[in-house]
């Protein structure tokens, strides 16, 4: 059909969106574009044409289905085609759930002709690119598997940033595996800050090199903690924010795999288009709530949108902070509430935490017997449990330390 051309599949029920979309296309000869007013129209469209199909955009009017389902059947149907989401400036929510219904990213209306056409072209040359190296090499059978978690909260100051941190630091501490700890913000987040770490590289300088990152620049720009945690900040460039796309974030954490053991992300409570592949990517999320009811409203939603969605819910493991804050429910209440028990229950401490921020050190360093830190060390060998031999050799070391000590203790 497309003659050389790139074959755009526009899914659109609104008259003003398709013309829109006709009139910023009408220039671009490098383009194929074929409309469709259903899913099911589009659904039998990408099952005929899906070895030529390059890039779908759904726009939020469709005839017989709503959009999220839509994007959803045809990101099952086509998982390596970009889908492109539009939506109307306001409609925050809907970011979140086409993102985990499968959109690459989202443009709003009314559409403008350079936003769109330089999305298109940057998902493109991004498929371009992830199927040339992954015709090169196939990563899950010649490199040891790396696990992704992936911190995150609907509602913002639920306490993402601190957890993640300072799990990262007891998982390199009781594990000794490689951890490196990512920023999934696209800019202006906290991990630097709350690591006291003085970065000279952060994501900004990986989105100046483009298409032209490689390993070396990847693994160069990591900042190292006393710890031994290796960190990726965020840029501290607001236009950055824009240019984290889902292609260039997947690409990083997909080169960090191959030389980590493990990768813990702050996504924060911000859902921006990068979100999705956090998400996607990570064999465990920590859905973190707070004892409050709109905490927990927005837990339920997110729930709900992921069950809807088809995102594995066993995936999905829910972390309670500050447990017994003055006149905040029940740890029991919201497990019943949320259909979920705990897997971690973070106790109130805002003097501790407060202290650790301004510090720059982690509680789990400055603090380590305290019921977060314990309780967080517990975590971390439960996620991440050591091999047995490596325990019982520990535990020898251990053993022989003590014995050692007494005897000298005795000779004295």
């Amino acid at each position: 059909m497309k003659n050389n051309a790139n074959y755009v599949l526009v899914v659109s029920d609104g008259h003003e969106t398709v013309n829109q979309i006709q009139h910023i296309f009408a220039v671009e000869r490098s383009f194929a574009l074929q409309f469709s007013n259903s899913c099911q129209e589009a659904l039998q469209i990408a099952g005929q044409n899906n070895q030529e199909i390059d890039i779908i955009l759904v726009d939020n009017k469709v005839a017989d289905a709503t959009s999220l389902e839509t994007v959803r059947r045809l990101a099952i149907l086509l998982p390596s085609v970009p889908i492109i989401a539009m939506t109307e400036q306001s409609a925050v929510n809907y970011v979140q759930e086409v993102l985990l219904a499968g959109a690459r990213t989202f443009l709003t209306k009314p559409l403008n002709d350079p936003d769109v056409i330089g999305a298109v072209h940057q998902l493109l040359q991004m498929e371009s690119l992830r199927r040339s190296r992954q015709a090169q090499i196939d990563i899950s059978t010649t490199l040891p598997k790396c696990e992704i978690v992936a911190v995150v909260s609907p509602k913002g100051g639920a306490g993402t940033t601190t957890l993640a941190v300072n799990l990262a630091v007891a998982v390199r501490e009781r594990t000794g595996k490689g951890v490196v700890l990512v920023d999934g913000q696209g800019s202006f987040g906290d991990l630097a800050t709350a690591l006291n770490l003085q970065a000279d590289f952060s994501l900004s300088d990986i989105l100046e090199h483009g298409d032209r990152m490689d390993a070396d620049l990847v693994v160069g720009v990591l900042s190292m903690h006393s710890s031994g945690l290796r960190v990726l900040p965020s840029s501290q460039k607001l236009e950055d924010a824009d240019r984290v796309t889902p292609e260039i974030f997947d690409q990083v954490l997909g080169i960090l795999a191959q030389y980590n053991d493990v990768i813990i992300i702050d996504a924060g409570s911000i859902f921006e288009t990068q979100t999705a592949v956090a998400l996607t990517k990570a064999q465990k999320i920590l859905l973190v709530t707070t004892p409050e009811i709109t905490s927990l409203r927005r837990c339920g939603q997110f729930l709900r949108a992921a069950e809807e969605n088809g995102f594995p819910r066993q995936k999905i493991q829910l972390v309670v902070n500050r447990d017994g804050l003055p006149g905040g429910l029940a740890v029991d209440d919201i497990s019943q509430s949320l259909n979920m028990q705990a897997a971690l229950v973070v106790p109130d401490d805002p003097g501790m935490v407060t202290y650790s921020l301004n510090r720059g050190v982690p509680f789990v360093i400055s603090s380590p017997k305290c019921v977060a830190s314990k309780r967080l060390f517990a975590l971390a060998e439960t996620l991440f449990p050591r091999k047995q031999e490596a325990a019982e050799g520990e535990q020898a070391k251990n053993l022989f330390g003590r014995l050692g000590f007494k005897l000298r203790g005795s000779s004295a």
